[in-house]
C-alpha cells in the first residue's frame, strides 16, 4: 500500500452510507422578508478552534445587521465533511450557513475515494473571511536555526526526520507532501487529530517539525518555545517580517488555506446578496479586523460573484497538489 493511502473506514460513519452524494433540496418559500427566523451557522470542526472563534466573534454583528438570532453549532469530524454534508442537505433558503475551508471543500472531496458531496455542485460561496497562513515550525531546542539548515539536515538525516500535521488529508498534510517534492527531501508524516494535539506534541518535542496554522502556534513562537523557519503565504507577514515565505527561498509553494461562509446550492441571489453584505460589514468592523490581526489572519474582501469564482478555482488548484502527492483516504 502506498504510504500516503490511509484507511479511514469509520471516518464518515456518522454520516451514513445512504447520505453520500446528497444534494441540497429546493429553496423553501419565504413567508416574509428574509430573514424572519434564526439563522444557523454550522462549524464542521471542534469548538474552541480558530475557525470556531472567528464565527462566534462575527455572530453578534450578524445578529444586529440581520435582525435575527445567530446560532452557531459545531459538527466536527472527517476533515469537516460531516458538518458540511448536513449543510448540503439543508433547504437552500439562506437560514443554514457553513464555515467552509480549503480542508473541507477544496481537499476532502478529492482525497476520499467516495466523496460525501460535490463541492462545486452542492454549495455556493457567500462571503470570504480570510487566509490562515501555514507555518513550518520546530521546537526551540532544534539545531536548525534557518529553513536552509533544516533542509540540509532533512537530506542527510538517518533515520528520516518527521513532520506532524493536524490530520491525514488536511491542508497541512498536502502542504508537507508538496514541500517534500519541491525541496527534494523525504520526511515521515505523522498525522494528529487536530491543530491542538499537534501543538502539544510539538511542545513536547515529539516531532522534528510541524506544519501548523500560524494562529495556533503564534503565541508559542512569541514565548520562545517554538521557532518558525518559514511561512506559506503570498507575501511576508507584518507580524513576522524577518521570516521568509517559501517562494522567496526557491520553494514554489503559495498554498495557504482559505476560510469563508458557504451555503447550500440554490439560495436565491437576493438572499445571497443580503447575507454577503451583512457578513462583510461585520468583518470590516475595527474590533474584528484587530482580532484577525492578533490571530495573524490575512483578511479577504470579495464580492459574492468573485468569491464564487475563487471558490471553484481553489478546488482545481488544491486538486493538482492532491494528485501529485497521491493521497487517498478510504472510508
Amino acid at each position: 500500500m502506498d504510504r500516503n493511502t490511509i484507511t479511514r473506514r469509520t471516518a464518515l460513519g456518522a454520516v451514513g452510507a445512504g447520505l453520500l452524494g446528497a444534494v441540497a433540496g429546493p429553496a423553501h418559500a419565504q413567508t416574509g422578508p428574509f430573514p424572519n427566523k434564526p439563522i444557523k451557522i454550522i462549524v464542521p470542526w471542534a469548538a474552541g478552534g480558530g475557525g470556531d472563534v472567528l464565527v462566534r466573534m462575527a455572530a453578534p454583528g450578524l445578529q444586529q445587521r440581520l435582525g435575527q438570532p445567530i446560532i452557531v453549532e459545531n459538527r466536527p469530524g472527517a476533515i469537516g465533511t460531516i458538518g458540511s454534508l448536513a449543510v448540503a442537505r439543508s433547504p437552500a433558503d439562506g437560514y443554514t450557513l457553513l464555515y467552509g475551508s480549503a480542508d473541507s471543500h477544496s481537499i476532502a472531496p478529492q482525497v476520499f475515494k467516495q466523496p460525501p458531496y460535490d463541492s462545486k455542485k452542492d454549495f455556493v460561496a457567500v462571503a470570504p473571511i480570510g487566509f490562515p497562513p501555514i507555518a513550518l515550525v520546530v521546537h526551540a531546542s532544534h539545531p536548525a536555526k534557518t529553513f536552509e539548515q533544516f533542509l540540509t539536515m532533512a537530506r542527510d538525516a538517518k533515520p528520516q526526520l518527521t513532520y506532524g500535521s493536524w490530520g491525514a488529508g488536511g491542508s497541512g498534510h498536502i502542504t508537507g507532501e508538496a514541500l517534500k517534492q519541491a525541496a527534494k527531501i523525504d520526511l515521515v508524516h505523522i498525522p494528529y487529530t487536530g491543530t491542538a494535539p499537534l501543538l502539544q506534541a510539538q511542545l513536547a518535542n515529539q516531532v522534528d517539525c510541524a506544519i501548523n496554522t500560524l494562529p495556533v502556534v503564534e503565541p508559542h513562537i512569541r514565548s520562545g518555545a517554538l521557532r518558525v523557519l518559514a511561512i506559506v503565504a503570498k507575501q511576508r507577514l507584518q507580524q513576522f517580517p524577518d521570516v521568509p515565505i517559501l517562494k522567496e527561498i526557491g520553494i514554489g509553494i503559495e498554498i495557504g488555506g482559505w476560510i469563508g461562509f458557504l451555503a447550500p446550492a440554490g439560495v436565491p441571489a437576493e438572499i445571497l446578496a443580503k447575507l454577503h453584505a451583512a457578513i462583510e460589514a461585520t468583518l470590516r468592523e475595527p474590533a474584528y479586523v484587530e482580532q484577525m490581526k492578533k490571530m495573524t489572519m490575512v483578511p479577504d474582501y470579495q464580492d459574492q460573484r468573485s468569491y464564487q469564482a475563487f471558490y471553484l478555482s481553489e478546488f482545481d488548484r488544491w486538486g493538482q497538489y492532491v494528485r501529485n502527492a497521491k493521497i487517498t483516504l478510504d472510508q
